[in-house]
């Protein structure tokens, strides 16, 4: 089963473009609130429930995630929650 954003809850990263042409201050400023944001929506999708088939690229205390095929975060089968407990993925 591939996820899909249809029937499954995906999240889309924020990724900042360029700043257009601004005065220099301005152009600091703007930029230093995109990075910030950007920042700000990495850290909220890591910390989101969401559908996956594959596990996260970097794994933090906490994650949640509903594992399907063809992920088995728990060598088992199990298609559902499971949460990084630091060490390894276990049911929920």
């Amino acid at each position: 089963m591939s996820v899909d954003d249809k029937q499954n809850v995906t999240l889309t990263p924020y990724i900042r473009r360029s700043t257009p042409a601004l005065p220099e201050s301005m152009r600091m400023f703007i930029t230093e609130e995109l990075r910030q944001i950007e920042s700000s929506m990495r850290s909220l999708i890591d910390a989101t429930p969401q559908v996956t088939d594959s596990p996260p690229d970097s794994l933090r205390t906490g994650m949640v995630r509903y594992a399907v095929t063809p992920w088995d975060p728990l060598n088992n089968g199990y298609s559902g929650l499971v949460v990084y407990n630091g060490t390894a993925w276990v049911q929920v």
